[in-house]
């Protein structure tokens, strides 16, 4: 990958993708040793993207947690406040570490599909929500583990299908 160059310079996402880091080289090490360096690529990124995860998860679920046990905020309001701050984050990583994102697309665009499917992906959360705290009567925290896996399966393929440049 050849980076881009201000001032002789390479910037840093170009040179740590070139340089690669511990999960690059973690990874690559496990597809050796197990035989599958031809999916080094796809694994790494999901390697990537689960250590991505447990961070925005970490920041979701404590805002949701302080809200809701704390504040005694209504569990489906606190999860709107916890949705914006994990998303932004989650924007960041995901756009700078995590995909190879497009170069076909403005940012502008880029910021505007990756709301809008993490929109998606919190209205799945609030129906979930809803549906298992309101009307199963299941704890708030269980809800919250089971909505996350559900809409952590989404995240993968939506941020895959649109962050990427697409292979010719």
């Amino acid at each position: 990958m050849i980076g881009v160059c201000y001032n002789g310079r390479m910037t840093e996402k170009k040179v740590a993708k070139e340089k690669g880091d511990f999960v690059d080289a973690l990874v690559a090490w496990g597809c050796g040793l197990l035989h599958l360096t031809k999916y080094q690529k796809i694994l790494t990124q999901l390697a990537k993207f689960v250590i991505a995860g447990v961070i925005t998860t970490a920041i979701d679920w404590a805002i949701y947690f302080a809200l809701c046990h704390f504040l005694l905020m209504d569990p489906l309001i606190a999860q709107l406040f916890s949705f914006t701050a994990s998303t932004a984050v989650s924007f960041y990583i995901n756009t700078v570490w995590v995909f190879d994102t497009t170069k076909s697309k403005t940012r502008r665009r880029l910021v505007a599909e990756f709301f809008f499917f993490s929109f998606c992906g919190l209205v799945m959360t609030e129906i979930m929500l809803y549906l298992f705290i309101d009307k199963m009567h299941i704890n708030y925290m269980i809800a919250k583990i089971i909505a996350t896996a559900v809409v952590m399966v989404f995240n993968f393929v939506t941020r895959k299908m649109f962050l990427e440049e697409k292979k010719a």
